[in-house]
């Protein structure tokens, strides 16, 4: 887990202090020093049999350290019993308070309050941008100081805003300023018991139980309403979730958003998102929207102008880009590992044979029975866009049959659809997804100018969406696997999905919240992941000819599609209405949606 940060700045006031008697300060001076340094530092940081040799060489071999200069004492009756170093970082002219140490026999007489005073004196006169320093809460007693010491809490990583506001309700502290990495102030946090919950209504009652499952159980947000057209769902509610009591139910939608929420779930069909999307932000409520994220291009047009017009924040819940392994991959794209994007696959292949009954409940005009194999591409082609940040700028498409098992489900689509999207930079993505193949698998890989990276085949072992390998360019070892375990591995775990789902809602309320980290999918990039599939099936109905995929963003782009209602949804295609397979709708007798209607009859 990543330590606890906290920074210093300048211009706070440092509380002095007089020494008591019998104590002074002095700095390192000789290699007799060595050995006091890491008596007081092993305490509670290192074990007892820690060799001496390399403990005390994050002082001896650290370039910006001056021993003679930043390494301080303090002495009692001329015995070194504590120790801090203070340095500063030459290339980014930051104050680092390095190794705040008290002796064993000497803890517990408040006396590291004086380390602090003199690393601050010192890098105040360094004249330093500001200082930090790294902890962690079982060092209670330090952070405590560090606090009174006016060092402020740091958001910088996963989990941070929750864990300080334990922290404050442990130490009966109401509330302190929170900072962001490079130092700008970020919020007050407040100790858990007077920290404000976002709240939160769901509509959709089934695929929304996993939002609802975080909302009870995070301790950040609260569930407020829940909507469903179906009064039974709402009634067997407290059988997933526990204690309904204070959470209001509605069968009807308008009244539902009347409700006092800061955000929406939409979790209803993924044919009617945008429009429901675009109600509740001009009801002023923030939105979380599940897969679809429009239908077609007006109502793209319209999604991107709402958010713009009410400012409300817009998150598309496309959860396999918060996989384990696609989050690692993440990490390391950003971080320049793999270099520059020139090759990439994603592929989301989901045989639903087994649980169609329940996707579509064997109706026929069902948006899962009539969407277009093409527009479920997020899953696929999501993680690659948001772990490269680029755009796609044309796509070419190929459909794949309409097989005896898709025949069976009812759905009237190919069994797949294989996206080629060129990227901004030339790059070329391979996106392949489908509800219909004989085998499930989920599977990403990506090809850099500087190594290869790739997650593990979905049925290759156990969670193997939390696997991941990286092999940099001209090795020819074999690929190393990377951890993927990050600060909310061990929370997110029980969440569905390989605990993307608990991704997904921790970044909604963290940019609810406020906090500008969020790594939350916006409405521009849900429609770079969406219209590459949208446009696909354009270019598999024009012959395989190219596509160009339009940029959203661009306000003149606009006016050319805003009444463009082409899809494969007879409600929302009007007079524009593509077939959801291109040589034509299959016919598909009554009886087999019949036998579907049987087969969820028995659940």
């Amino acid at each position: 887990m990543a330590q606890l940060k906290m920074y210093w700045l300048p211009d706070t006031p440092i509380p002095a202090y007089t020494l008591p008697e019998g104590y002074s300060f002095s700095n390192y001076r000789t290699e007799a020093d060595k050995t006091a340094w890491v008596a007081c530092c092993k305490n509670g940081l290192v074990g007892d049999d820690a060799d001496e040799g390399a403990f005390d060489g994050s002082i001896t071999e650290n370039e910006n350290i001056d021993l003679y200069k930043d390494v301080f004492f303090l002495d009692h009756n001329g015995e070194h019993i504590g120790t801090v170093t203070a340095f500063v970082i030459k290339e980014l002219g930051i104050g680092d308070v390095h190794m705040v140490a008290i002796r064993t026999d000497y803890r517990g007489k408040g006396l590291a309050k004086y380390l602090n005073y003199v690393a601050q004196e010192k890098l105040k006169a360094d004249g330093v941008k500001y200082a930090l320093l790294t902890t962690d809460e079982w060092r209670k007693g330090a952070v405590k100081g560090y606090l009174s010491a006016n060092f402020l809490p740091v958001e910088y990583a996963m989990g941070m805003t929750d864990r300080w506001q334990a922290v404050l309700e442990e130490y009966g502290i109401d509330s302190v300023q929170m900072l962001y990495e490079d130092a700008t102030p970020y919020k007050k946090v407040y100790r858990s018991s007077l920290a404000k919950k976002v709240k939160i209504g769901v509509f959709g009652a089934g695929r929304g139980i996993t939002m609802m499952d975080y909302c009870v159980h995070s301790g950040s947000a609260e569930l407020v309403a829940v909507c469903d057209r179906s009064e039974k769902r709402l009634n067997e509610l407290s059988k997933y979730i526990g204690d309904t009591a204070n959470i209001a139910m509605y069968t009807d939608f308008d009244s539902f958003l009347r409700h006092d929420m800061d955000c929406v779930v939409l979790a209803n069909y993924g044919n009617e998102h945008a429009p429901y999307a675009i109600k509740c932000m001009l009801a002023g409520k923030h939105v979380l929207s599940e897969v679809l994220p429009v239908q077609n291009m007006k109502e793209a047009v319209e999604l991107v102008e709402a958010v713009e017009k009410t400012g409300k924040i817009y998150a598309y819940a496309e959860n396999c880009v918060y996989l384990p392994s696609a989050s690692k991959m993440r990490e390391y794209y950003r971080a320049g590992k793999l270099g520059e994007l020139e090759y990439a696959e994603g592929e989301y292949m989901h045989n639903c044979e087994e649980i169609w009954d329940r996707c579509s409940f064997g109706d026929p005009d069902h948006w899962r029975n009539t969407m277009s194999a093409f527009y479920y591409c997020t899953h696929s082609l999501g993680p690659l866009i948001h772990i490269t940040g680029l755009r796609p700028k044309q796509v070419v498409g190929v459909e794949g049959p309409f097989t005896p098992r898709m025949y069976r489900m009812g759905a009237k689509a190919g069994a797949y659809g294989l996206e080629l999207v060129t990227m901004e930079n030339g790059a070329v993505i391979k996106s392949l997804h489908g509800v219909g193949p004989s085998n499930n698998n989920l599977w990403y890989c990506i090809y850099g100018s500087e190594g290869r990276m790739e997650s593990l085949r979905e049925d290759a072992a156990k969670l193997g969406e939390t696997r991941v390998y990286y092999n940099p360019a001209g090795s020819t070892k074999p690929a190393e696997e990377i951890s993927t375990k990050d600060a909310l591995t061990e929370k997110a775990s029980a969440s569905d999905h390989g605990g993307a789902d608990y991704y997904t809602m921790y970044h909604l309320v963290e940019a609810i919240r406020g906090n500008r980290n969020a790594e939350i999918i916006d409405v521009y990039e849900a429609l770079d992941m969406f219209l590459p599939g949208l446009f696909a099936y354009r270019s598999v109905l024009g012959g395989g000819t190219p596509e160009y995929v339009p940029d959203l963003r661009d306000k003149t782009t606009r006016d050319i599609w805003r009444r463009d209602t082409a899809c494969t949804d007879p409600a929302a295609a009007g007079n524009m209405l593509q077939p959801s397979f291109s040589a034509g709708n299959p016919e598909i007798p009554d009886e087999v949606y019949e036998k579907l209607r049987e087969q969820l009859s028995k659940y």
